[in-house]
């Protein structure tokens, strides 16, 4: 079979949502010569299912640093040594303010907590606050039971972020103050509660390609609605080396996901601008359909206005989110 015909076989297998485990293992072994190919086969799938509209986000760190767990990739980590500012939760005013800033500029609006969890108290005030907001609201406060779900939902959330990071295998070398399945679980309790999920990883960070291949398939049998994919930013003081991955190898990360999850939102989220340059545009040609724009965590973004004229460059448009 030639180049060509692979690529339209791949292509037609991901319109039908058939990708299998093999089909991942040929795009992991796909030639860097013809990877126009395969962003060819990714780029036609998000046209199938998205045309020309594209998924946004705007995050807020609402709890700033000095957390308990010990993800290696993590500055806000207190087992890390990155120089971080820390701050106690966001108040109401803060959060509404925030909640307006993203809605001016048509971006559903994402709290984020440091830590574990948002203890039961601050989740009240979390919800008290969402409360006051309008548009699409997301949330990624930690871990949650499915009634703590409810009280987001009742407050106006519509979606829940919460990532695995990476695979089960490669997980204990990145995180030991929690379990993988208390990230799955923490999904499940999510959908169970009738919210929506985004969940991803973290590449970059010293995992194989087989490693992705079985997030990829772990994140397909949870049923995920959003995925985020983040590429490290090596801030000084977290304990992972920065990453050794080409643009292109990054981009064809994108590639498999959406191949092997034609109808989810895909998301490239942190690490675009310092890991991609001037190769950021090609995130939509690699197959994803979303973005954080604005700020994130602990890093700049290149800013919401720059966004806007990229896309707009490219022929794409926002969602429009709701008032």
């Amino acid at each position: 079979m030639n180049p060509f015909e692979k690529a339209q076989r791949l292509y037609r297998t991901s319109l039908d949502n058939a990708i299998t485990s093999d089909d991942l293992d040929a795009i992991v072994a796909w030639p860097a010569s013809e990877i126009s190919l395969l962003f060819a086969c990714a780029d036609l799938v998000r046209r199938a299912h998205f045309e020309n509209v594209v998924d946004p986000c705007a995050l807020m760190n609402i709890k700033s640093g000095n957390c308990s767990e010990d993800c290696a990739y993590c500055s806000q980590s207190s087992h890390n040594k990155a120089d971080v500012a820390v701050r106690d939760l966001a108040g109401t005013a803060e959060i509404v303010a925030g909640n307006a800033a993203a809605a001016e500029k048509n971006l559903a609006f994402c709290v984020v907590s440091s830590g574990r969890r948002v203890s039961p108290a601050e989740l009240r005030e979390v919800a008290a606050a969402l409360g006051q907001c309008k548009g699409e609201l997301h949330a990624s406060l930690g871990i949650l039971s499915e009634e703590e779900f409810r009280l987001l939902k009742a407050a106006g959330v519509s979606c829940y972020n919460h990532n695995l990071e990476t695979s089960r295998r490669y997980y204990s070398s990145i995180v030991s103050t929690h379990r993988y399945d208390d990230r799955v679980n923490t999904v499940r309790a999510a959908k169970k509660a009738g919210l929506r999920v985004c969940c991803g990883g973290i590449f970059g960070m010293g995992e194989t390609w087989d490693d992705r291949k079985a997030l990829c398939l772990e994140l397909r049998e949870l049923d995920v609605d959003t995925i985020p994919i983040n590429f490290l930013i090596p801030i000084p003081g977290i304990r992972l080396e920065p990453p050794r991955e080409s643009p292109l190898e990054f981009l064809k990360i994108v590639s498999m996901f959406r191949l092997a999850h034609p109808k989810k939102t895909i998301k490239v989220c942190g690490g675009r601008e310092k890991n991609l340059g001037a190769m950021q545009a090609l995130i939509f040609y690699a197959g994803a359909n979303g973005y954080i724009s604005g700020d994130y965590l602990t890093t700049k973004g290149r800013g919401v206005e720059a966004d806007d004229e990229m896309i707009g460059r490219l022929g794409l448009t926002k969602r429009h989110v709701a008032a």
